[in-house]
C-alpha cells in the first residue's frame, strides 16, 4: 500500500469520527436519538474522540510533510494543505477552551462545526480525489 493510499485511508477514517464525534454531540444536546447511552457517557465519548481525531489529523499531517519531496503542486493540493492546518488549529482551540478557558465554552459548538467542514474540505480534495481518481 502506498503512502498516498495510507494517508487516505486515515483521512477517511477522521472523516468518519469526525461525523461520528457530531452526531454523538447532537444526542447529547438532544436534537437526535441514536443510541441508548446517557448524557455523561456521550459526554465523555465525545472528548475522548476528540482528541483521537486531533492526534489522526496530527499524523496525517506529519506523513504529509515528512513523506512528500518538495514539487509544484496545483491549487487543489494547496486548498487541501490550507483547510488540513485550519482544521488541525480549530481542533487544538476546541481543545484549549476545553481544557483551560472553561467561561468560552459557548463557543465550541460552532468551533466543531468548523472543524467538521474543513475536515470535510480536506478529504474532499485529498482522499476523495485519490478514491476517485483510482476506480
Amino acid at each position: 500500500m502506498s503512502l498516498l493510499m495510507v494517508k487516505s485511508v486515515l483521512t477517511t477514517v477522521l472523516l468518519l469520527v469526525a461525523i461520528a464525534q457530531a452526531l454523538g454531540m447532537a444526542q447529547v444536546r438532544g436534537y437526535v436519538q441514536f443510541l441508548p447511552v446517557d448524557r455523561r457517557r456521550l459526554r465523555q465519548w465525545h472528548r475522548g474522540g476528540g482528541i483521537a481525531a486531533l492526534i489522526l489529523a496530527l499524523a496525517v499531517a506529519a506523513m504529509c510533510v515528512f513523506g512528500e519531496r518538495y514539487a509544484y503542486y496545483p491549487p487543489r493540493v494547496l486548498a487541501h494543505v490550507v483547510m488540513g492546518t485550519l482544521a488541525i488549529a480549530v481542533l487544538l482551540l476546541k481543545v484549549l477552551i476545553t481544557h483551560r478557558w472553561r467561561r468560552q465554552l459557548r463557543h465550541n459548538t460552532a468551533l466543531g462545526a468548523i472543524a467538521g467542514l474543513l475536515i470535510l474540505g480536506t478529504f474532499a480534495a485529498s482522499a476523495l480525489w485519490v478514491f476517485v481518481g483510482a476506480a
